[in-house]
């Protein structure tokens, strides 16, 4: 696991606990048959299990899924520490406030500077609330996943014929017999569990340097789009609408690896490593590069924007007038209360499918379906 640790250590990443989304920790198993009664047995049983292991499946995803929402509102106010901090619009405020002897063109410098900095903190949470919310949610449908796969292996596990006996000679003496696990699980668990605590911890990189990151091309892009606009302009909800869908549609411009970089910047060669964690990594690297994270990124971000174009004036307002009432809008999309973006948000099936998706993209084959193809 040591280039795991190297990955987390290049990055200069601080390790949080969040290890109570990991869920039961247990390795995988490969089961052996070669007898022909035991090859008949298991194609019998195999797809009963199938039914058996649905409810399952379902009851582990969406605990998981409950469990992921609850972490994303307690990371979300640290997202939004890092955006205030990076976007010091009252400090901007209180410096006019304070220096009134200040020139109409220093004045006007940090309204122009006010005006970016309203507009990039409204994308800023739009984006980077639904990045955490995307990333989070692939890598506990990743780990739900494996916990579904190798519980579906556990109870298609046959013991040898060796423990079989021994369990019988156990009951016959009066001993309370041990249940018969697969021996490959019991000694990889530890490993398994280690792998998994330190993928689940990775999320750190997003809210501290990817995010940084995120938001220095959004300030980028923002000072692009705004500077035609006029501090004497006059604008209303539609006005804001494109020009925030004009940010928004340069930002989703960029390619699906911007993104998945701001989460897990892998290498090709860690991607292709043997380590334990990196294999989760990639893994998750896979779903937020995939086409269905795109469309779900748009989905969210639209939540964002939609609260904060709702929260401005209806009818038009000159711009600097309308500027000190923007951190208002910022303030109410960025909370996580009842009916707040990221509420509403965690609540849609847009994110509720695409969980479901990397779930079922990165879940190992149902082990029913694959031993039966394998012995008929």
């Amino acid at each position: 696991m040591s280039g795991a640790w190297e990955f987390i250590k290049r990055h200069k990443g601080k390790i949080i606990a969040l290890g109570a989304l990991t869920g039961a920790a247990a390795g995988s198993a490969y089961a052996y048959y070669t007898q022909q009664e035991a090859q008949q047995h298991l194609l019998s049983s195999l797809s009963e299990n199938e039914f058996r292991f649905q409810p399952r499946r379902h009851f582990v995803f969406n605990a998981q899924q409950r469990a992921c929402d609850k972490s994303i509102r307690d990371i979300v106010p640290n997202l939004s520490s890092l955006i205030e901090d990076r976007f010091p619009i009252e400090q901007l405020t209180e410096k006019l406030k304070q220096n009134s002897d200040m020139s109409v063109e220093e004045k006007v410098e940090i309204w122009e500077k006010i005006k970016v900095l309203s507009v990039a903190r409204i994308m800023g949470v739009a984006y980077s609330y639904s990045l955490l919310t995307l990333a989070l949610k692939s890598q506990i449908s990743i780990l739900a996943a494996d916990i579904c796969t190798e519980f579906e292996r556990t109870i298609c596990y046959t013991p040898t014929w060796l423990d079989t006996i021994k369990t019988q000679v156990e009951n016959l003496l009066g001993y309370q017999a041990e249940p018969i696990r697969d021996p490959y699980i019991e000694v990889n668990s530890k490993q398994v569990a280690s792998n998994r605590q330190v993928f689940i911890r990775c999320i750190e990189y997003l809210t501290t340097t990817g995010v940084a990151k995120l938001l220095s091309v959004i300030e980028e892009t923002c000072k692009e789009f705004c500077a035609p606009i006029s501090l004497t302009d006059r604008v209303n909800q539609d006005s804001l609408r494109d020009v925030l869908d004009q940010i928004d549609g340069k930002l989703s411009e960029l390619e699906p690896c911007f993104f998945s970089k701001l989460v897990a910047p892998l290498s090709e060669e860690e991607r292709v490593s043997e380590d334990g964690v990196l294999q989760l990594l990639t893994r998750l690297v896979k779903a937020l590069e995939s086409k269905e994270c795109r469309e779900t990124l748009v989905s969210l971000v639209d939540f964002y924007l939609t609260a904060a174009v709702h929260k401005a004036p209806e009818e038009p307002e000159v711009l600097a007038k309308l500027l000190p009432s923007m951190s208002d809008v910022y303030y109410f999309i960025s909370t996580d209360g009842y009916d707040s973006p990221l509420q509403n948000s965690l609540c849609s099936s847009d994110v509720d499918n695409f969980a479901g998706f990397v779930f079922g993209l990165t879940k190992q084959p149902a082990l029913g379906s694959a031993l039966i193809a394998q012995y008929k």
